[in-house]
């Protein structure tokens, strides 16, 4: 089918965004995405960027089959300049660092590979002055989109995801701690217990936008005592006002849910969720921690956070990507989650892989000598 659909980049008209818009949620009802490709985030992060991107479309015959925007950077490492074409990314780190995950051409659903294929294809034979085509941050499965001989296909960035699929049976608490490790339940009894009991445990959700931004707030400041001097987002305004923006914009659509959880009047954990078909997207905390570490004040709102949400009817808790014990401890799915780039098979790029493949296969042999 790929020789089939007609690629094409273009720039973008602001005086047609409410035309855009309508193909972009028309399409969104017949694709299998994330909030990340939704309309609530991309109408947020279009204007965040000052509508720089380019968009592209794909179509079959005369349907309208994949969007997506892409964004031309120049990156430079160990030596080697590369001019890139990042998909709903800008390759700006400080703005991306809004890090959407689940990243990909918003496709009609069952076309994925044959849409990224052919784009793939446009990026070969159409755009020669770009080295490489980046989608990320984005399921495995990237990876395995059918390529052209002339390509190669590169992880510079990989993780593990963690989910659970709730159950309507872990709308009680105590019944979803059954599915968990015996050592994982003890540690979230003993927690609820040095807080009082589970009964006095609350959840209180943002019932504003403007109480969601205060939520957020105070969570970024729990965010900066944690991550202090590690880069935390709060303390990027690229980031922050790009939330503001986000929760202003789309918290009556019922895309948000920031969550207070509370032993009476003391908060100790804010979770900011994405909320989209279904699944609840956990995106960050703002955690007070205790001196004692048998508290488990983080490992505790989530457990809770999940028969929260059970109880409403939703179907997938998604951790998203990032290692941490809290998320393996808590979830019943994991998968990997890779930044791709598509690289021409140019001498740098050949040369730089031989050497990658070098130095692993010296490890690899070292390891086993030892």
């Amino acid at each position: 089918m790929s020789e089939k659909l007609t690629v094409n980049i273009t720039d973008i008209n602001t005086q047609e965004l409410e035309q855009l818009k309508r193909q972009w949620v028309t399409l969104e009802s017949s694709a299998k995405n994330s909030i990340f490709t939704s309309w609530y985030w991309i109408s947020v992060w279009l204007e965040y960027i000052n509508y720089s991107a380019k968009l592209l479309t794909v179509r079959f015959e005369n349907k309208l089959v994949g969007l997506a925007f892409v964004n031309a950077s120049c990156q430079t490492k160990n030596g080697l300049s590369s001019n890139q074409l990042w998909l709903n990314r800008t390759g700006n780190s400080s703005l991306d660092q809004i890090w959407n995950e689940y990243n990909d051409i918003l496709c009609e659903k069952g076309l994925e590979y044959s849409i990224r294929s052919a784009v793939l294809s446009y990026f070969d034979q159409d755009l020669t002055h770009i080295d490489e085509f980046v989608i990320g941050v984005s399921n495995k499965n990237i990876s395995q989109t059918p390529t052209p001989n002339s390509l190669m296909q590169y992880t510079s960035w990989k993780t593990n995801s963690y989910a659970t699929y709730l159950k309507p049976d872990y709308a009680s608490w105590d019944k979803y701690l059954q599915s968990l490790s015996k050592n994982t339940r003890n540690q979230l009894k003993r927690s609820a217990k040095l807080y009082g009991g589970a009964e006095n445990i609350s959840i209180s959700s943002a019932n504003s936008s403007k109480q969601a931004k205060e939520f957020f707030n105070a969570a970024g400041e729990f965010h900066k005592l944690r991550w202090a001097n590690q880069n935390s987002g709060f303390e990027n305004k690229n980031f922050v006002n790009f939330h503001h923006q986000f929760i202003e914009d789309t918290f009556t659509f019922g895309s948000i849910d920031i969550i207070k959880v509370h032993v009476r009047e003391k908060t100790i954990c804010y979770l900011y969720n994405l909320i989209y078909k279904e699944t609840v997207y956990f995106y960050l905390s703002g955690i007070e921690y205790a001196n004692d570490n048998r508290y488990k004040p983080g490992l505790l709102s989530h457990s809770l956070a999940i028969s929260h949400y059970a109880n409403l009817g939703y179907k997938k808790y998604d951790f998203m990507g990032g290692e941490g014990r809290y998320k393996n401890s808590l979830s019943n799915k994991k998968s990997a989650m890779i930044i791709s780039n598509f690289r021409r098979k140019t001498l740098p790029f050949l040369t730089s892989h031989f050497l990658r493949k070098a130095k692993t296969a010296s490890l690899n042999l070292l390891k086993k000598s030892n």
